[in-house]
C-alpha cells in the first residue's frame, strides 16, 4: 500500500506559490451584523490561496496576490464587512510592502507559505514552534513582531471574538516546502548548482516556466532521478506532519470560540486531470495522481469538522489559472460554496418557551408580535403549543390585513358586539373567508385546525390578490382528499411554501392548529 502510494508521489512535483497578509486587529464592539447570518466579525486564516494570489488579476506583477479577487475579501464583501480601509503593513517584513483590507469586521492574518505548524503557532500559545530552515526564508518576521508587539496574541485575540472563522491550508505541508527543502539536500552551491536551479528544473517538468541552464557537466536526468525518492520521502513526513496538526488546530480554536462558525476549505488540485511527467506512458495523469494525495487528507478535514463541530468545504475541483492557484472565476465560487454553507444567525426572542424552537417558528413569532398579529399570552411567555381557537385565527388574519373596519356588525349569535373578535368576524365574514359553522353561528371558541386555517388563508388570498392561483385540489399528502372543503387550499398552500406537512405524505388536516403553526403560516404568506 505504502509502495504504492509512493510511485505515485513520485510525479507529485508542485509549486504552490506563496502569498503574505498582516493587518493590525481592531474589531468595533457592538456591531450590528449587516447580514442574515448574524456575522459581524470575520477572521481569516491560511495561505496564498487566502490572499487572492493568481496570475490574472493584473496586480500579480510581485507574485503576492490582489485582495480585490481573493476568496477572503470577496467573502467578507458578501457579508457587508468591508468599510473601504486599508492597513499598511510596515516595511521590512522580508523587504516587501503588504497590504490587507482592515475593515472594522474583517482581519485576515494570511501568512506567505503558511503550513500547518506556522497556523499552530498562531492559535496555540503552548505550541513548541521551532523555525526550520524554509521558514527563515519566507516567513522570518521577527521586525513585524517588534513593530506590532505580540501578534501571535493578537490573533488568538480575534479568533476568541470572531463569528466566522475561515482557514485554508496544507497543500504547503506537502507540497512547496518539502520541494525546497528537497532541492537544499541535494544542491551543491560550490560546484554552481544551487538549490534554486533545481527548484526551477522541477517547475520546468510540470510545465511552468523554462529550464534552467545547469552547470556544466549536471546530467539533468540523473538530477531528476535523485530528487524523486528524496522528495517522496519529505512528502509523506509533511503529509504525517499534516495528520497530526489538523486536529489540534481545529481543537485551539474551538476552544477559544465555541460559537464561531469555522468554515476549513479542503485542499484543492490545482493540476486535477491535466499535466503528465510521463508522456501518457502511464494510464493516468499527474493530476489524477494528485487526486489520491488530495483525498485522504480533505477525507481527514471532514471528519476533524465533523468532530469539532465546523463545516467542511470541498474546493479540489475550483477553475486554476495555470499556475497553481484559481483563477478569479475560481475564488468566486469558492466563496459561492461557502455562503452556500452558512448557517443562519440564531433568532431571539424575549419568551421562554420559545427558546428551543426552531429558527424559523422563532422568526415568525418575533413578526407576529412587531406587526400587531399577536401578543404574548403574558410578558414572557408566547404559548407556542396552545391551540389556536377559529376566533383567534380570524383575529390573527384581520390584523395581518391591517384591522379593517367592517360595513356591519356579525350577523351570528355567538358573537357579541364587544368580544374583541367582533370586528374580526365580521370582516371576516362579508368578505367571504368564513361562512360560520352555521347561519347563526360562528363557534369562536372551537378549536381551529389546520384544514380551517389553510382554508382561511386560501380565500383570503382569492379575496384580496387579483392575481391569485386557483390550486389544483391535489397533493402529494394521502390524508388530504382533493373533494374536502381543505384540498384546494392544501394544494394552493403547498404550492406557496405555506405548509410543508407534518410528514412528505400527511397533511393532518383535522389535527389541531398551534399558535406556533398559526403565526409561521400567516409569515409564510406574507413573505410571498
Amino acid at each position: 500500500m505504502r509502495t504504492q502510494l509512493q510511485r505515485r508521489l513520485s510525479c507529485l512535483l508542485v509549486i504552490v506559490m506563496a502569498a503574505a497578509l498582516l493587518c493590525v486587529p481592531s474589531f468595533a464592539a457592538g456591531n450590528t451584523a449587516p447580514n442574515e447570518y448574524g456575522i459581524t466579525n470575520y477572521v481569516a486564516l491560511g495561505d496564498s490561496i487566502a490572499t487572492g494570489l493568481n496570475d490574472n488579476n493584473g496586480t500579480n506583477s510581485d507574485a503576492y496576490g490582489s485582495w480585490e479577487v481573493g476568496y477572503t475579501t470577496l467573502l467578507a464583501g458578501r457579508l457587508g464587512l468591508l468599510d473601504g480601509a486599508e492597513s499598511y503593513v510596515p516595511d521590512g517584513y522580508n523587504m516587501r510592502y503588504y497590504t490587507s483590507p482592515n475593515a472594522s469586521g474583517f482581519h485576515s492574518w494570511a501568512f506567505p507559505a503558511m503550513r500547518t505548524r506556522e497556523i499552530l503557532h498562531q492559535v496555540d500559545a503552548s505550541y513548541n514552534y521551532e523555525k526550520d530552515d524554509f521558514a527563515y526564508l519566507w516567513l522570518d518576521n521577527n521586525e513585524l513582531d517588534e513593530s506590532l508587539g505580540d501578534v501571535g496574541a493578537m490573533i488568538r485575540s480575534d479568533v476568541a471574538n470572531a463569528d466566522l472563522i475561515t482557514l485554508n491550508i496544507g497543500s504547503n505541508d506537502v507540497l512547496l516546502s518539502q520541494l525546497r527543502i528537497t532541492a537544499w539536500e541535494i544542491d551543491d552551491p560550490d560546484n554552481g548548482l544551487t538549490s534554486g536551479m533545481i527548484v526551477d528544473l522541477m517547475k520546468s517538468k510540470l510545465g511552468f516556466g523554462d529550464a534552467p541552464t545547469l552547470p556544466e557537466g549536471v546530467d539533468e536526468n540523473a538530477l531528476v532521478a535523485k530528487f524523486i525518492p528524496r522528495f517522496l520521502a519529505n512528502v509523506m513526513k509533511g503529509y504525517n506532519e499534516f495528520l497530526a496538526n489538523m486536529p489540534k488546530i481545529i481543537k485551539a480554536i474551538r476552544a477559544q470560540n465555541p460559537t464561531a462558525q469555522i468554515v476549513i476549505l479542503g485542499i484543492f488540485n490545482p493540476l486535477h486531470y491535466s499535466l503528465s511527467l510521463t508522456d501518457g506512458k502511464l494510464p493516468v495523469s499527474l493530476g489524477e495522481m494528485l487526486d489520491g494525495v488530495m483525498s485522504p487528507m480533505n477525507a481527514a478535514l471532514a471528519a476533524d469538522c465533523a468532530l469539532y463541530g465546523c463545516t467542511y468545504v470541498d474546493v479540489v475541483d475550483v477553475r486554476t489559472d495555470g499556475s497553481m492557484h484559481p483563477d478569479n472565476g475560481g475564488y468566486e465560487e469558492i466563496v459561492n460554496r461557502i455562503m452556500k454553507k452558512l448557517k443562519p444567525a440564531k433568532v431571539k426572542t424575549v419568551f421562554s418557551d420559545t427558546q428551543n424552537l426552531s429558527e424559523e417558528f422563532k422568526t415568525a413569532i418575533n413578526w407576529a408580535v412587531e406587526t400587531g398579529v399577536t401578543t404574548g399570552t403574558t410578558e414572557t411567555t408566547f404559548s407556542p403549543n396552545d391551540k389556536c381557537t377559529r376566533a383567534q385565527i380570524v383575529t390573527f388574519l384581520w390584523r395581518m390585513a391591517g384591522e379593517p373596519e367592517p360595513t356591519a356588525p356579525a350577523a351570528f349569535e355567538d358573537v357579541k358586539a364587544d368580544d374583541y373578535f367582533a370586528k374580526a368576524v365580521a370582516w371576516a365574514a362579508e368578505n367571504g373567508i368564513t361562512t360560520g359553522t352555521s347561519e347563526t353561528q360562528f363557534s369562536p371558541d372551537q378549536t381551529c385546525t389546520r384544514g380551517h386555517i389553510v382554508t382561511f388563508l386560501y380565500r383570503f388570498d382569492q379575496k384580496f390578490n387579483p392575481d391569485a392561483a386557483q390550486g389544483s385540489g391535489k397533493t402529494v399528502f394521502s390524508d388530504v382528499s382533493p373533494l374536502a372543503y381543505y384540498g384546494a387550499p392544501v394544494a394552493w398552500a403547498v404550492k406557496n411554501g405555506i405548509t410543508k406537512g407534518i410528514s412528505s405524505v400527511l397533511f393532518a388536516p383535522l389535527q389541531p392548529c398551534t399558535r406556533a403553526q398559526a403565526v409561521t403560516f400567516l409569515y409564510r404568506y406574507r413573505n410571498l
